[in-house]
Protein backbone atom coordinates (compact mmCIF):
# COMPACT_ATOMS: atom_id res chain seq x y z
CA UNK A 1 0.00 0.00 0.00
CA UNK A 2 1.43 3.21 -0.92
CA UNK A 3 1.22 6.29 1.17
CA UNK A 4 -0.20 9.69 0.23
CA UNK A 5 2.99 11.09 0.61
CA UNK A 6 4.96 8.37 -1.61
CA UNK A 7 2.45 9.44 -4.67
CA UNK A 8 3.40 12.71 -4.31
CA UNK A 9 6.73 12.26 -4.19
CA UNK A 10 6.93 9.88 -7.11
CA UNK A 11 4.28 12.08 -9.10
CA UNK A 12 5.32 15.35 -10.55
CA UNK A 13 1.58 16.61 -10.09
CA UNK A 14 1.00 14.82 -6.96
CA UNK A 15 -1.90 15.11 -4.77
CA UNK A 16 -5.07 12.44 -5.19
CA UNK A 17 -5.30 11.18 -8.20
CA UNK A 18 -7.58 13.54 -10.62
CA UNK A 19 -8.18 15.87 -8.13
CA UNK A 20 -4.85 17.65 -6.77
CA UNK A 21 -2.69 18.91 -8.61
CA UNK A 22 0.48 20.21 -7.18
CA UNK A 23 4.45 19.52 -6.71
CA UNK A 24 4.76 17.90 -3.41
CA UNK A 25 6.91 19.73 -0.21
CA UNK A 26 10.95 18.02 -0.75
CA UNK A 27 11.19 14.85 0.91
CA UNK A 28 13.73 16.06 3.23
CA UNK A 29 11.02 18.42 5.33
CA UNK A 30 9.04 16.67 8.10
CA UNK A 31 5.55 17.06 8.55
CA UNK A 32 6.29 19.23 11.37
CA UNK A 33 8.44 21.20 9.46
CA UNK A 34 5.72 21.72 6.49
CA UNK A 35 3.31 22.21 9.32
CA UNK A 36 5.50 25.63 10.06
CA UNK A 37 4.19 26.88 7.07
CA UNK A 38 0.37 26.16 7.36
CA UNK A 39 -0.67 29.57 9.06
CA UNK A 40 1.11 31.36 5.59
CA UNK A 41 -0.52 28.99 3.60
CA UNK A 42 -4.56 29.25 4.98
CA UNK A 43 -4.02 32.70 5.15
CA UNK A 44 -2.78 32.90 0.99
CA UNK A 45 -5.82 30.85 0.29
CA UNK A 46 -8.23 33.07 2.25
CA UNK A 47 -6.26 36.23 0.21
CA UNK A 48 -5.06 37.31 3.51
CA UNK A 49 -1.54 39.11 2.44
CA UNK A 50 2.04 38.57 3.85
CA UNK A 51 5.01 39.66 2.58
CA UNK A 52 7.23 37.31 4.17
CA UNK A 53 5.58 34.22 4.19
CA UNK A 54 7.27 30.66 4.98
CA UNK A 55 8.94 29.23 2.09
CA UNK A 56 7.05 26.24 2.09
CA UNK A 57 3.58 27.88 1.74
CA UNK A 58 3.82 28.13 -1.85
CA UNK A 59 3.99 24.48 -2.21
CA UNK A 60 0.91 23.86 -0.33
CA UNK A 61 -1.20 26.68 -2.40
CA UNK A 62 -3.09 24.18 -4.08
CA UNK A 63 -5.01 22.41 -1.93
CA UNK A 64 -3.80 23.65 1.45
CA UNK A 65 -6.43 22.96 3.69
CA UNK A 66 -6.51 18.67 2.61
CA UNK A 67 -2.83 18.69 2.27
CA UNK A 68 -2.47 20.49 5.92
CA UNK A 69 -4.52 17.86 7.29
CA UNK A 70 -3.11 15.34 6.23
CA UNK A 71 0.70 16.34 7.83
CA UNK A 72 -0.74 17.13 11.17
CA UNK A 73 -2.30 13.67 11.45
CA UNK A 74 1.09 12.17 9.77
CA UNK A 75 2.40 14.83 12.96
CA UNK A 76 0.49 13.07 15.58
CA UNK A 77 1.07 9.05 14.41
CA UNK A 78 2.67 7.89 10.92
CA UNK A 79 0.16 6.62 8.62
CA UNK A 80 -0.24 2.74 9.21
CA UNK A 81 -0.93 -0.03 6.33
CA UNK A 82 -4.27 -0.59 7.49
CA UNK A 83 -4.83 3.35 7.41
CA UNK A 84 -6.30 5.43 4.20
CA UNK A 85 -5.44 8.75 3.68
CA UNK A 86 -8.22 10.47 4.22
CA UNK A 87 -8.45 8.26 7.66
CA UNK A 88 -5.07 10.23 8.41
CA UNK A 89 -6.65 13.24 7.51
CA UNK A 90 -9.80 12.80 9.44
CA UNK A 91 -7.16 12.45 12.43
CA UNK A 92 -5.09 15.44 11.83
CA UNK A 93 -8.28 18.31 11.23
CA UNK A 94 -9.60 16.77 14.69
CA UNK A 95 -6.09 17.59 15.90
CA UNK A 96 -5.91 21.38 17.96
CA UNK A 97 -2.72 22.53 15.77
CA UNK A 98 -4.42 22.02 12.45
CA UNK A 99 -7.96 24.05 13.96
CA UNK A 100 -5.03 26.99 15.30
CA UNK A 101 -3.53 27.18 11.42
CA UNK A 102 -7.16 27.78 10.44
CA UNK A 103 -7.95 30.01 13.16
CA UNK A 104 -4.72 32.25 12.66
CA UNK A 105 -6.32 33.43 9.04
CA UNK A 106 -9.76 33.47 10.56
CA UNK A 107 -9.18 35.67 13.07
CA UNK A 108 -7.39 38.26 10.65
CA UNK A 109 -10.34 38.31 8.24
CA UNK A 110 -12.52 38.44 10.93
CA UNK A 111 -11.17 41.55 12.28
CA UNK A 112 -11.16 43.09 9.02
CA UNK A 113 -14.45 42.96 9.12
CA UNK A 114 -15.29 44.09 12.50
CA UNK A 115 -13.44 47.14 11.52
CA UNK A 116 -15.66 47.64 8.32
CA UNK A 117 -18.89 46.95 10.56
CA UNK A 118 -18.04 48.52 13.48
CA UNK A 119 -19.70 52.21 12.51
CA UNK A 120 -20.31 53.02 16.01
CA UNK A 121 -16.50 52.36 17.01
CA UNK A 122 -15.64 56.36 15.64
CA UNK A 123 -17.75 58.06 18.39
CA UNK A 124 -16.42 55.32 21.29
CA UNK A 125 -13.61 55.75 23.39
CA UNK A 126 -12.22 52.81 24.07
CA UNK A 127 -11.16 51.67 27.98
CA UNK A 128 -9.71 48.69 28.99
CA UNK A 129 -10.10 46.21 31.57
CA UNK A 130 -7.49 44.07 33.64
CA UNK A 131 -10.25 41.62 34.12
CA UNK A 132 -13.90 40.44 33.77
CA UNK A 133 -14.85 41.60 37.38
CA UNK A 134 -16.89 44.95 37.47
CA UNK A 135 -15.32 48.66 37.01
CA UNK A 136 -15.52 51.63 38.15
CA UNK A 137 -15.06 54.25 35.28
CA UNK A 138 -15.52 57.67 36.58
CA UNK A 139 -15.07 61.28 35.21
CA UNK A 140 -12.21 63.90 35.72
CA UNK A 141 -12.16 67.69 35.83
CA UNK A 142 -9.80 70.09 37.79
CA UNK A 143 -11.33 73.14 40.35
CA UNK A 144 -10.86 75.90 37.62
CA UNK A 145 -8.44 77.07 35.02
CA UNK A 146 -4.38 77.36 35.24
CA UNK A 147 -3.80 80.95 37.31
CA UNK A 148 -1.32 83.54 36.27
CA UNK A 149 1.80 83.12 38.13
CA UNK A 150 4.98 85.74 38.49
CA UNK A 151 8.60 85.02 39.23
CA UNK A 152 9.13 83.77 42.85
CA UNK A 153 5.25 83.93 43.35
CA UNK A 154 3.89 80.51 45.12
CA UNK A 155 2.09 78.26 43.03
CA UNK A 156 -1.93 77.57 44.22
CA UNK A 157 -2.59 74.28 45.08
CA UNK A 158 -5.35 72.84 42.65
CA UNK A 159 -7.84 69.71 43.03
CA UNK A 160 -8.17 67.02 40.67
CA UNK A 161 -12.26 66.10 40.96
CA UNK A 162 -13.36 62.23 40.47
CA UNK A 163 -17.04 61.57 40.31
CA UNK A 164 -20.23 60.64 38.33
CA UNK A 165 -18.83 57.12 38.44
CA UNK A 166 -20.60 53.99 36.18
CA UNK A 167 -20.01 50.40 36.62
CA UNK A 168 -18.50 48.49 33.61
CA UNK A 169 -18.00 45.05 33.26
CA UNK A 170 -16.33 43.20 30.80
CA UNK A 171 -18.08 40.31 29.07
CA UNK A 172 -17.77 37.67 26.89
CA UNK A 173 -19.38 36.50 23.75
CA UNK A 174 -18.71 33.89 21.12
CA UNK A 175 -19.92 31.27 18.61
CA UNK A 176 -18.50 28.14 17.42
CA UNK A 177 -17.58 27.61 13.86
CA UNK A 178 -17.23 24.06 12.48
CA UNK A 179 -15.52 23.09 9.39
CA UNK A 180 -16.94 20.05 7.65
CA UNK A 181 -14.53 17.03 6.59
CA UNK A 182 -16.02 17.88 2.61
CA UNK A 183 -15.14 21.45 3.33
CA UNK A 184 -11.79 20.83 4.00
CA UNK A 185 -11.44 17.33 1.78
CA UNK A 186 -12.54 19.70 -1.22
CA UNK A 187 -10.18 22.82 -0.11
CA UNK A 188 -12.96 25.18 -0.16
CA UNK A 189 -11.30 27.73 1.59
CA UNK A 190 -13.21 30.60 0.08
CA UNK A 191 -16.38 29.27 2.08
CA UNK A 192 -14.34 28.81 5.37
CA UNK A 193 -13.19 32.66 4.98
CA UNK A 194 -16.66 33.61 3.98
CA UNK A 195 -17.82 32.36 7.34
CA UNK A 196 -14.64 34.13 9.30
CA UNK A 197 -15.59 37.27 7.72
CA UNK A 198 -19.58 36.72 8.83
CA UNK A 199 -18.10 36.24 12.34
CA UNK A 200 -16.67 39.70 12.43
CA UNK A 201 -19.75 40.85 10.99
CA UNK A 202 -21.46 39.24 13.94
CA UNK A 203 -18.84 40.49 16.70
CA UNK A 204 -19.48 44.31 15.52
CA UNK A 205 -23.14 44.22 15.29
CA UNK A 206 -22.80 42.52 18.74
CA UNK A 207 -20.91 45.50 20.52
CA UNK A 208 -22.80 47.75 18.34
CA UNK A 209 -25.80 46.55 20.31
CA UNK A 210 -24.48 46.87 23.47
CA UNK A 211 -23.23 50.44 22.75
CA UNK A 212 -26.34 51.72 21.77
CA UNK A 213 -28.43 49.81 24.45
CA UNK A 214 -25.70 51.96 27.04
CA UNK A 215 -26.93 55.16 24.94
CA UNK A 216 -30.65 54.72 25.30
CA UNK A 217 -30.51 52.80 28.76
CA UNK A 218 -30.11 56.71 30.32
CA UNK A 219 -28.43 55.13 33.47
CA UNK A 220 -27.50 56.42 37.01
CA UNK A 221 -24.18 57.67 37.52
CA UNK A 222 -23.03 56.95 40.94
CA UNK A 223 -24.14 60.56 42.37
CA UNK A 224 -27.64 59.46 41.99
CA UNK A 225 -28.69 61.32 38.59
CA UNK A 226 -29.38 60.20 35.41
CA UNK A 227 -26.92 60.77 32.60
CA UNK A 228 -29.38 62.76 30.09
CA UNK A 229 -31.76 65.27 32.33
CA UNK A 230 -32.73 68.98 31.54
CA UNK A 231 -30.82 70.11 35.46
CA UNK A 232 -27.93 68.69 33.23
CA UNK A 233 -28.22 71.09 30.41
CA UNK A 234 -28.04 67.95 27.96
CA UNK A 235 -31.51 67.41 26.58
CA UNK A 236 -32.70 68.58 23.77
CA UNK A 237 -36.45 67.91 23.57
CA UNK A 238 -37.48 68.03 20.04
CA UNK A 239 -37.33 66.77 16.74
CA UNK A 240 -34.17 66.99 14.87
CA UNK A 241 -33.62 69.69 12.45
CA UNK A 242 -31.23 72.70 12.04
CA UNK A 243 -32.28 74.72 15.01
CA UNK A 244 -32.07 71.41 17.63
CA UNK A 245 -28.95 71.34 15.72
CA UNK A 246 -27.87 74.54 17.00
CA UNK A 247 -29.07 74.66 20.28
CA UNK A 248 -27.44 71.11 21.01
CA UNK A 249 -24.10 72.75 19.53
CA UNK A 250 -24.31 75.55 21.87
CA UNK A 251 -24.94 73.14 24.43
CA UNK A 252 -22.27 71.18 24.28
CA UNK A 253 -20.38 74.49 24.67
CA UNK A 254 -22.01 75.85 27.99
CA UNK A 255 -22.84 73.03 29.86
CA UNK A 256 -20.97 72.93 33.31
CA UNK A 257 -18.44 69.95 34.41
CA UNK A 258 -17.95 68.46 37.73
CA UNK A 259 -15.23 70.73 38.45
CA UNK A 260 -17.41 74.15 37.45
CA UNK A 261 -15.79 74.55 34.66
CA UNK A 262 -17.32 75.48 31.83
CA UNK A 263 -16.88 72.40 29.01
CA UNK A 264 -16.87 74.33 25.67
CA UNK A 265 -16.41 71.14 23.53
CA UNK A 266 -16.88 71.42 20.48
CA UNK A 267 -19.57 68.69 18.40
CA UNK A 268 -17.87 65.89 16.12
CA UNK A 269 -20.53 63.15 15.87
CA UNK A 270 -23.99 63.23 15.68
CA UNK A 271 -25.59 60.22 15.82
CA UNK A 272 -29.01 59.13 14.64
CA UNK A 273 -32.14 56.33 14.12
CA UNK A 274 -32.65 55.19 10.76
CA UNK A 275 -34.85 57.43 9.91
CA UNK A 276 -32.83 60.77 10.23
CA UNK A 277 -29.99 59.69 8.46
CA UNK A 278 -30.74 60.91 5.26
CA UNK A 279 -31.77 64.66 6.96
CA UNK A 280 -28.75 64.37 9.28
CA UNK A 281 -26.49 63.60 6.37
CA UNK A 282 -27.77 66.68 4.10
CA UNK A 283 -28.01 69.12 6.90
CA UNK A 284 -24.17 68.31 8.19
CA UNK A 285 -23.19 68.68 4.47
CA UNK A 286 -25.31 71.64 3.39
CA UNK A 287 -24.26 73.81 6.42
CA UNK A 288 -20.56 72.52 6.52
CA UNK A 289 -20.17 71.19 9.23
CA UNK A 290 -17.44 68.76 10.60
CA UNK A 291 -19.20 66.33 11.91
CA UNK A 292 -19.30 62.83 11.70
CA UNK A 293 -22.85 61.07 11.04
CA UNK A 294 -23.74 57.68 12.18
CA UNK A 295 -26.91 56.16 11.76
CA UNK A 296 -28.31 53.00 13.54
CA UNK A 297 -31.18 51.10 13.14
CA UNK A 298 -30.93 50.24 16.99
CA UNK A 299 -31.91 53.60 18.30
CA UNK A 300 -35.61 54.54 18.62
CA UNK A 301 -37.47 56.48 15.75
CA UNK A 302 -36.50 60.25 15.93
CA UNK A 303 -34.15 59.71 18.59
CA UNK A 304 -30.69 61.37 17.87
CA UNK A 305 -27.42 62.29 19.97
CA UNK A 306 -24.57 64.76 19.46
CA UNK A 307 -21.11 63.91 20.70
CA UNK A 308 -17.73 65.79 20.99
CA UNK A 309 -14.45 63.56 20.04
CA UNK A 310 -13.74 60.45 22.07
CA UNK A 311 -10.19 62.31 22.46
CA UNK A 312 -11.13 65.48 23.54
CA UNK A 313 -14.10 64.12 26.33
CA UNK A 314 -14.79 60.52 26.26
CA UNK A 315 -18.74 59.70 26.79
CA UNK A 316 -19.72 56.59 25.54
CA UNK A 317 -16.48 53.67 25.77
CA UNK A 318 -16.33 50.53 24.37
CA UNK A 319 -14.25 47.62 26.52
CA UNK A 320 -11.77 45.49 25.99
CA UNK A 321 -9.27 43.20 27.54
CA UNK A 322 -6.18 44.23 28.72
CA UNK A 323 -2.89 44.10 26.22
CA UNK A 324 -5.72 42.07 23.57
CA UNK A 325 -5.04 43.41 20.17
CA UNK A 326 -7.66 42.57 18.94
CA UNK A 327 -11.47 42.97 19.05
CA UNK A 328 -12.29 39.40 17.46
CA UNK A 329 -10.08 35.93 18.53
CA UNK A 330 -11.08 32.84 16.73
CA UNK A 331 -9.02 29.74 18.30
CA UNK A 332 -8.85 26.45 18.14
CA UNK A 333 -11.51 24.44 20.29
CA UNK A 334 -13.01 20.95 21.34
CA UNK A 335 -16.44 20.71 20.66
CA UNK A 336 -18.34 18.52 23.39
CA UNK A 337 -19.53 16.51 20.70
CA UNK A 338 -17.77 14.56 18.40
CA UNK A 339 -17.49 16.51 15.01
CA UNK A 340 -16.20 14.96 11.83
CA UNK A 341 -13.86 18.24 10.79
CA UNK A 342 -12.43 20.88 12.33
CA UNK A 343 -13.51 23.05 15.43
CA UNK A 344 -12.83 26.96 16.23
CA UNK A 345 -14.33 29.09 18.75
CA UNK A 346 -14.89 32.97 17.87
CA UNK A 347 -14.88 35.19 20.54
CA UNK A 348 -14.91 38.85 20.91
CA UNK A 349 -14.55 40.07 25.18
CA UNK A 350 -16.36 43.83 25.17
CA UNK A 351 -19.09 45.56 26.87
CA UNK A 352 -20.38 49.46 26.29
CA UNK A 353 -20.30 52.35 29.19
CA UNK A 354 -21.77 55.59 29.01
CA UNK A 355 -19.20 57.19 30.97
CA UNK A 356 -19.33 60.97 31.10
CA UNK A 357 -23.00 63.55 31.14
CA UNK A 358 -21.43 65.26 28.01
CA UNK A 359 -23.02 65.06 25.27
CA UNK A 360 -26.83 66.00 23.92
CA UNK A 361 -29.71 63.56 23.65
CA UNK A 362 -32.22 65.06 21.11
CA UNK A 363 -35.91 63.95 20.24
CA UNK A 364 -39.25 64.05 21.38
Amino acid sequence: MTTYIERMMASPQGGFPGRIAATAPHANHTPLDILAAGADAVAAAFGVQNSTPHPLADELSTAPLSRLAFYAGLAIRPQQPHESDRTVMARGMASSDYAAMLASASTTLANRRFTAVAEHRAFCAEIECRDFRPEQIATTDVDGELAEVSELQPLAAGRVIVGNGATAQLRTFARILRAKRELIINDNAGMLADAAQALGTAGARTEAREVYAALESNPTLDDGAVVFDASHNNVIASAFDATALGQAMAALRTMVLIGGNQADLSAAHLVVAADLELAARKLIHESGLQITVTASGRLATGRWYLLPAPEAAPTVGVLKLKGASNPILVESWQDEFAFDGSVMRARCDTGAVLVARTLIRGGV
